[in-house]
């Protein structure tokens, strides 16, 4: 599924790789992000608390503004 950051610094969607629960019970996706701010466009993954997701639509994204 492609999210974005409700409130964040990155711009662009990222992809869920998984889920897990935490150690207080809460929801967490494994995401997957480009991480702009590198020149060679290296990509960045980490748990991302589920509360701060929201999903980007049916389709993937393209390219432009066109993101959720």
């Amino acid at each position: 599924m492609w999210v974005r950051e409700k409130f964040g610094p990155r711009h662009l969607p990222g992809l869920i790789l998984a889920w897990r629960q935490n150690q207080h019970g809460e929801w967490e996706a494994f995401v997957t992000w480009d991480n702009q701010s590198t020149a060679d466009g290296q990509l960045e993954t980490d748990w991302v608390p589920a509360e701060r997701l929201k999903p980007v639509g049916d389709r993937a994204p393209s390219q432009g503004t066109a993101y959720g």
